[in-house]
């Protein structure tokens, strides 16, 4: 957090304006009464951390802060992925994730591997990447009902601000069974928007795409070879538009299409684009850098992990 330039130029001195505050005091009574639970984890963080709880809940506000108050002509966000996704008809065979972000989080970002008992006697268990200081749920992860989850960040031009925030509703979804995403999508509005997709590694093995925008989710089953960048494919929402995925969509379709989890992860580290490479080192033009790559085989129910190309 105190390296991250636009949170404590833009985010912070916003939050003390009248406009900021009130866009503040309204994403935290949302959250508090659709995600009690998320916020008890926010409090955790602030105490372990000795940062006050009203910096690590706006930081959880990052994407919306963006949207409102970056120029977007000009630049975008540094958070953002690849997936390419493949199943035998339906049937999910692989999943592969390139997690991509600002260079700072290169010495910041962690695997969680959690156990989370409420109150009410329900247990959550999940194994997630995560950002310092952030819910976990916006990046990739798996949980113990057998489904798996990976998140592309999407620009939508408008906002919800009487909606719940995307990493709430993210970090909801990263504990949840593939039916329970699908009512959750289906009745929770989203402030902002964000692409997840899911693999249902027990059941019904099937893999989907939603696409989440204040207007709603869109549902895509996979079939076959698929995939998805930083941009709407599915749905008519109104977006910025991101060329390093414009970049990164061309170059997979110029690519043979892969036969097993190997072959996904050989196209998650090609950098034959030398402007917007899908593999990222953060070289001009683009600012992002992948932070790393997770691909889930479902041959062997493995997920395998790297850092580096």
């Amino acid at each position: 957090m105190k390296n991250n330039t636009f949170f404590n130029e833009k985010m912070l001195p916003y939050n003390q304006t009248t406009e900021g505050s009130l866009l503040y005091l309204a994403y935290f009574n949302t959250a508090s009464k659709t995600y009690p639970q998320y916020m008890d984890e926010l409090r955790g963080m602030a105490d372990g951390s000795q940062i006050p709880f009203s910096e690590v809940f706006l930081w959880n506000l990052m994407f919306e802060w963006q949207l409102l108050l970056e120029p977007w002509t000009k630049t975008l966000p540094t958070t953002s992925c690849s997936d390419l996704f493949l199943a035998n008809g339906e049937y999910m065979t692989a999943m592969g994730h390139n997690e991509d972000g600002s260079p700072i989080d290169l010495s910041t970002g962690y695997l969680v591997k959690a156990q989370v008992m409420e109150e009410s006697g329900s247990v959550e268990n999940f194994f997630a990447y995560c950002y310092a200081g952030q819910l976990c749920g916006n990046a990739f992860g798996y949980n113990g009902k057998g489904v798996v989850t990976t998140v592309n960040a999407v620009f939508p031009k408008n906002l919800n601000t009487s909606a719940i925030a995307s990493n709430f509703l993210a970090r909801s979804t990263l504990t949840s069974s593939y039916e329970e995403i699908q009512k959750t999508l289906q009745e929770v509005p989203c402030s902002s928007g964000f692409s997840l997709n899911v693999g249902n590694a027990m059941g019904n093995m099937t893999i989907a795409n939603f696409e989440v925008a204040p207007s709603g989710a869109v549902e895509t089953k996979i079939k076959g070879y698929s995939y998805h960048f930083n941009l709407y494919l599915h749905s008519d929402v109104p977006q910025y538009e991101d060329p390093s995925s414009e970049h990164r969509l061309a170059r997979v379709r110029e690519l043979p299409p892969p036969a097993d989890a190997r072959d996904i992860a050989t196209i998650l580290g090609d950098t034959e684009d030398k402007k917007y490479p899908i593999y990222r080192t953060a070289t001009p033009p683009d600012t992002a850098v992948t932070l790393a790559t997770g691909v889930f085989d479902m041959s062997g129910k493995l997920l395998n992990l790297y850092r580096g190309n």
